[in-house]
């Protein structure tokens, strides 16, 4: 009976969604500018949310053979980082930057064409924080 209960309390109170809409506009935000730059094959972003993975971002990009040098990478991890920086969005986000002509549906086997794999730090090293804000200015509020 308590179980029901508490099932009942928390899809009233929508606790097991925590859906944030600012969330996916930064995913979307981020691959948008990403397909702007003329290295990038293709981009998507999976925006989780939910009481068991918290609120992440998983940003994926394919860039084409050729154009990988660490400079394109840093200049797309610095894109996520400003967008990120200008959003109140506060997310978990990790990035898979590949050399390749499309993106793949599953996990990537051939590491010779992984670019980039690993988190995006923004607000939780200082130094990054410090350097962004110097950059483009104070990070918003939520309203």
């Amino acid at each position: 009976m308590a179980a029901v209960l508490l099932a009942g309390l928390l899809a009233g109170c929508n606790v097991t969604d925590q859906y944030h809409q600012e969330y996916d506009d930064l995913g979307k935000k981020i691959v948008a500018d990403w397909k702007q730059l003329p290295e990038v094959v293709d981009a998507k972003y999976d925006y989780r949310h939910g009481l068991d993975v918290g609120q992440s971002i998983g940003l994926y990009a394919a860039i084409r053979m050729g154009s990988d040098s660490p400079a394109v990478v840093e200049k797309m991890v610095e894109i996520a980082r400003r967008d990120y920086w200008e959003s109140t969005a506060s997310p978990t986000m990790g990035a898979g930057i590949y050399t390749a002509d499309k993106l793949f549906d599953g996990p990537v086997k051939d590491t010779s064409i992984i670019r980039y794999n690993g988190q995006i730090k923004v607000e939780d090293d200082p130094e990054v924080a410090a350097a962004l804000e110097k950059k483009y200015g104070p990070r918003p509020t939520k309203k």
